[in-house]
Formats: structure tokens, sequence, C-alpha cells
């Protein structure tokens, strides 16, 4: 018996940030204008402006001590404070993960990044050799999640994952597991973007092979709030059904990377793929056809709603699903740039299936 089948695991709130909106509902509007970036001409961008953080629950001060991606983070984080206080837990059961994208590289300048065009041999190593190292990025993250953390009164286990839009994944992973093993009663997802910036834009042209879109960045956030308990209102209840994820370096393996992570996320629940009613992936994703050629599922994605996301790409999109309702099987696919294979199955389920 696996930890999810001991104890279920419900989504019960959600908040979003990017370009559409800040409500779920904004994903389903019309598209927003995507607009050239001031360093390469080329890629598109849906950039966003800085939130202002809810001084109900943070002090003002924090909103001129944090950059962008982190006041987008505190935004969405700010946003479950009520949702939170409603559960009535104690602090010490209450989990708080957090995906949070890497730091941008001391000098986010555009010329730097020409210069290494010009002469890459000479300058590529040179940058990533003065990148901050590990433990000064978890120090400079760590200062965003301790003000989740205060605000929201999560005095439970914490954990930071510093990467791209696998990061997403591994912190709704970890937040499911403290649930399901009973070391908390909730838990705090939260997620941002990385800034758009000229080290964005070096990091992303450095990875191949490149997603059709890839060309087509997003500033945005997310967060999930997770109980062991199912919502006392209403007459739905989203629970996390399943998750798989893996990696291969080597684009041959890539397919069956995807296949094996597909398989093991629908076995949690003995399904087949006829089963999904409802696939989430981005256009881009590589072999779709082959994975799901199989299926009568409904395809869906935000991304041209709100451009690549990064580590809050996956959040959002589970957050609309908490949103939407959507009946059966949800079946939402990841997949970074370096390789990365990320799977979460959400079943939508009725009270009375719950009594």
């Amino acid at each position: 018996m696996n930890s999810l089948q001991a104890k279920p695991v419900y989504l019960v709130a959600a908040s979003v940030f990017n370009s559409a909106g800040s409500e779920c509902a904004d994903l389903h509007g019309s598209a927003p204008v995507a607009h050239v970036l001031d360093f390469p001409p080329g890629p598109l961008a849906y950039p966003v402006t800085v939130p202002r953080l809810p001084t109900t629950v943070f002090d003002r001060k924090i909103q001129r001590n944090v950059e962008p991606q982190g006041a987008r983070l505190l935004y969405c984080a700010g946003r479950m404070a009520g949702p939170l206080n409603n559960l009535h837990l104690a602090g010490e059961r209450v989990a708080l993960m957090a995906a949070i994208p890497e730091v941008d590289g001391p000098s986010s300048c555009w010329e730097a990044v020409q210069a290494i065009a010009e002469q890459p041999d000479a300058l590529l190593a040179q940058l990533f050799a003065h990148t901050p190292p590990l433990h000064a990025l978890m120090m400079l993250n760590s200062s965003v999640m301790a003000y989740v953390a205060e605000a929201l009164h999560c005095h439970g286990p914490m954990g930071g994952f510093c990467s791209q839009s696998n990061a997403g994944i591994d912190a709704l992973i970890e937040a499911v597991e403290q649930i399901a093993g009973d070391r908390a009663d909730a838990a705090v997802v939260v997620s941002s973007s990385p800034n758009l910036s000229p080290a964005l834009y070096l990091r992303d042209s450095t990875q191949s092979p490149p997603q059709a879109d890839a060309s087509l960045y997003g500033e945005g956030a997310a967060a999930l709030l997770l109980t062991s308990r199912p919502p006392a209102n209403g007459t739905h209840a989203l629970r996390i059904a399943g998750f798989a994820r893996g990696y291969s370096a080597s684009p041959e393996r890539s397919s069956a990377v995807a296949q094996r992570v597909v398989q093991q996320t629908l076995a949690r629940e003995k399904l087949g793929m006829r089963d999904v009613a409802r696939i989430v992936a981005a256009p881009g994703t590589p072999f779709l056809p082959l994975l799901f050629a199989d299926t009568q599922a409904i395809f869906h994605s935000s991304r041209h709603m709100t451009g690549d996301l990064g580590a809050s790409a996956l959040l959002t999109e589970i957050a609309l699903a908490l949103h939407d309702h959507a009946d059966g099987y949800t079946l939402l696919l990841d997949h970074s740039r370096a390789g990365h294979w990320g799977a979460v199955l959400l079943a939508n389920e009725t009270t009375e299936k719950q009594a």
C-alpha cells in the first residue's frame, strides 16, 4: 500500500498571478498581447507588473525587500491565509513547500550576453563560474520562505526546490508525501517564475532541443493548499490521485522515460489511458501523439495565456483544474528542456463518493 492509498490528499484552495489575471477564471478569457523584450528582439513574452502584497498578511516593509519573482510568490501565498485559517490547524501541522527558480547571474545586462554570443568559448564558462553558489542561492530564497512561514503560521516541515519547471512537481510531491505520511495535516505549496531577463534568455538558449514555443516567456506565480480532508462544503473534491517523475539527458531515451512516468502515475489508480477524461500539457511537449494515441481525452493548456512560467507552470494548471471541477480524471504532464518529466493525476470526486 502506497502513502496515497493510506491517507488521501485533497486540493482545497488555489491562487494564481500571471498575464491573464489574478483569478483562475481569467485563464479562460482573451489571450493577452505578447511583447517584444528589450534584450533580444526575437523572443516574445508576457511580462507582469510587480503585485502589491496584501497588507493584512505581510508587513509593508516586505514589499521593498523582495525582488519581483519573490513578490509574485508572496502575493499568491498571501491569498492562502484565509482558507488556511479556516482549517483551524496548529502551525506545527502545516507544511510549506516552495518551487523557486534559479537566481539570475550577477551580470544580467544585455551587453554581457552579446559578448558571450561573440566569444562563447572564452566567456560562457566564466559567467557560469560566477553565478551564485548553492549556499548563497538557498540563503536568498530562504528569506522569501521565512516571510511566508511567519505570515501563514506554517511551522511544520519545510522544503525549497530551486530549478526550472521540474521544481513545481518536486514541491508538490513533497507536500503530498508530508500529508500522506501523517507528518502534516495541511501543506501550502508556492511557486514563482523566473524574472524576464537576459540571464533567463541565455539559460534557455543553451538547452536543446528547444520546445516549439520556447520563445514565448511568461512571468507569474501560483499557490496551492492541500489537506488530508476533503472540503466541508460543496459537492466536489479534487484528490491527488497519483504522480511520478523521471529524467533522461539523452533525447533517445526521453520517449521511454515519458511513457514510464505516465504509466506509473496511472498505476496508482489502476487506470489506463482510456480512463482519463482530460490531459493538460504544453503544446510543444515532445511525443504527445505517441503518448496519448489510445485516448479520447480532451487536451488543454494555458500556455497561450501565460507563456512559459517555468517553476510555476504546473501549479498554475493544477489551480485551474481545481477551479474548473472537470469530471473524472485529469492528467497533467510537465516536461523541462533539460530532460525532466513529471506527471500528476487529479480525481474529481463527489461528496457522496467521499462519504
